[in-house]
């Protein structure tokens, strides 16, 4: 059975913060500048297939993890944009130097969750679902789905986007099964921030890093 957390795992690597320089991201096994339909498309299955292909990244190893979204996912994402709408209003408040921790802590926490679900990566592929309309916006949600072998249903996973100032997709937010992730996230945080406000949810992300490291470590620890 494929649980969200290998859905997001496989399918956005989680989330890193240092991108690659321009000269690299033409070399990315996507476009990025056209339709935005096999942009997801190729991200996703290009992901998968490294996973598959990357016995580190099967084991979970945080190392390869991150050098997977750095390389592949990251020129892809608006991590800035995502971290802002899961913070919400408390990032209008934040000095330069408290969002860039909160950027830093979210990624860490991201990708501690989810390394350890690339281990449940087969054979699943993504295509799109069925769509009446291929209307090409400037912000759209692209709808797919992921299928593997054997009796598991297809599972739904969609992808908020956006087209950049540079004319590039980017990607805000993901749906696994009607479930946002940064509405998920956001709702997790608001009580931090409310009453700690973006110290202390800096130091929740620090926290958090450190004892899902410790459990990685631990002898048979699944996270």
């Amino acid at each position: 059975m494929i649980d969200r957390r290998t859905l997001l795992g496989a399918a956005l690597g989680a989330c890193a913060l240092i991108g690659l320089p321009a000269a690299q991201a033409a070399e990315l096994p996507y476009d990025d500048k056209g339709d935005p339909f096999k942009f997801i498309l190729d991200l996703n299955n290009a992901v998968l297939d490294r996973i598959r292909g990357d016995k580190s990244l099967k084991s979970g190893d945080i190392e390869a993890v991150r050098k997977l979204v750095d390389g592949l996912i990251m020129p892809a994402v608006d991590f800035t944009m995502m971290t802002r709408m899961t913070v919400g209003p408390k990032w209008r408040s934040a000095t330069d130097e408290q969002r860039k921790a909160l950027e830093e802590g979210f990624e860490l926490l991201l990708m501690r969750v989810y390394s350890g679900a690339l281990t449940n990566v087969t054979d699943q592929r993504v295509e799109l679902r069925p769509t009446r309309s291929k209307a090409i916006r400037d912000e759209m949600v692209i709808r797919t789905l992921m299928k593997g072998s054997g009796t598991a249903q297809p599972v739904g996973l969609d992808y908020r986007i956006y087209r950049a100032k540079e004319k590039t997709w980017k990607i805000v937010d993901v749906n696994i099964e009607g479930i946002w992730m940064v509405e998920n996230y956001r709702s997790q945080f608001a009580s931090i921030l409310n009453q700690e406000g973006v110290d202390g949810l800096i130091r929740q992300f620090k926290e958090k890093g450190e004892s899902l490291a410790a459990s990685m470590k631990s002898p048979g620890a699944k996270e």
